[in-house]
């Protein structure tokens, strides 16, 4: 049977997060712009196109605005599902060494073992999951 174990590091999720989040704060600089431009009266004069350039520049305005909100909250989307899959991984780390640890301390066998993956692996932020497709 073939192995399908997958490697997940758990840092370069959280990494990414931070990336999203970074996206997130500098999409509020083009929004502010487009605020002040839709606040703004355009003075093109009193013709008769100037009315319509009036009309069609606000409803750039209105469509960018709504453009940038929908990228936001396409992030924002991305941002809390790389979370929520970082925190699952987590979490399933801590019970997997907290199972090992249990069952270590029972039967004692396993304390050399832990003994060198815990200096191996120490701080590498890695999870790695046995027996799932991925």
């Amino acid at each position: 049977m073939q192995d399908q174990s997958y490697y997940v590091h758990l840092e370069s999720l959280k990494d990414f997060v931070r990336e999203l989040e970074t996206q997130i704060h500098a999409m509020s600089k083009p929004n502010d712009f487009l605020l002040t431009l839709s606040e703004q009266p355009l003075l093109f004069g009193e013709f008769g196109e100037a009315s319509s350039l009036t009309k069609a520049h606000q409803a750039a305005v209105a469509e960018m605005q709504g453009l940038l909100d929908q990228v936001k909250g396409a992030i924002t989307f991305a941002q809390e599902v790389t979370t929520t899959v970082a925190d699952g991984y987590a979490a399933a780390d801590e019970s997997v060494a907290g199972d090992m640890n249990h069952a270590g301390q029972q039967t004692g066998l396993l304390d050399p073992l832990l003994n060198v993956l815990g200096g191996v692996l120490g701080g590498t932020g890695g999870s790695h999951g046995g027996g799932n497709k991925g």
